[in-house]
């Protein structure tokens, strides 16, 4: 750009300069008072023609060199632009294919963590459902023991009643018949300890 407007100031000073020629011998116009060259004169005609033809060629020229350098930077503004729309767009593609990645990995973050809280609840529903299975069975074990030990006391007690039907009606003989009185009356845990 720099060298555009460099080659620009150059031309319009060499038209400038062609414009004033040395050997012009003109004279200012002051106040009506004319001298030198006559306009009219062909000779002046010729010369001012042919310099105007010269400042038109210059012109032509500076122009078409002006619009060269114009159709130059153009292009490369145009190259330019592209090269920058072609690097953006591959940036931007770039970063959407990492966001994609970044998204898919996050994605399999969630899912794994998902399927360890998922993993986490059934492991704790299990044992939390054993313990539960467990605390039932203690309790149906305790609960057939005290039947089973309830039971046992009704049988001894009907054994007992037996015995002390037997007892009454005169049935035993007088030895059986003390020992059982005598086993009546003793605690219960000293009837453990016979046994």
């Amino acid at each position: 750009m720099k060298q555009i407007i460099n080659t620009s100031l150059f031309l319009l000073l060499i038209l400038v300069l062609s414009a004033c020629e040395e050997n012009s011998h003109q004279k200012p116009y002051l106040m009506g008072n004319h001298q030198g060259v006559n306009s009219n004169s062909i000779a002046f005609k010729a010369k001012d023609n042919a310099l105007g033809r010269k400042n038109k060629i210059e012109l032509a020229k500076i122009q078409a060199d002006t619009k060269l350098a114009v159709a130059k930077i153009e292009s490369k503004k145009a190259v330019s632009i592209a090269q920058i729309e072609s690097q953006t767009q591959q940036v931007v593609s770039q970063m959407d294919k990492q966001t994609k990645e970044k998204q898919s990995d996050n994605n399999l973050y969630i899912a794994i963590g998902f399927i360890a809280v998922l993993l986490l609840g059934i492991f704790l529903w299990y044992q939390h459902k054993r313990k539960s299975l467990e605390v039932k069975a203690l309790l149906e074990e305790h609960r057939l023991q005290h039947e089973l030990e309830l039971k046992e006391k009704e049988l001894k007690e009907q054994r007992l009643q037996k015995v002390l039907e037997l007892a009454m009606s005169g049935q035993l003989d007088p030895e059986v018949q003390q020992e059982v009185l005598h086993s009546l009356t003793r605690p219960e845990s000293k009837l453990i300890e016979s046994k």
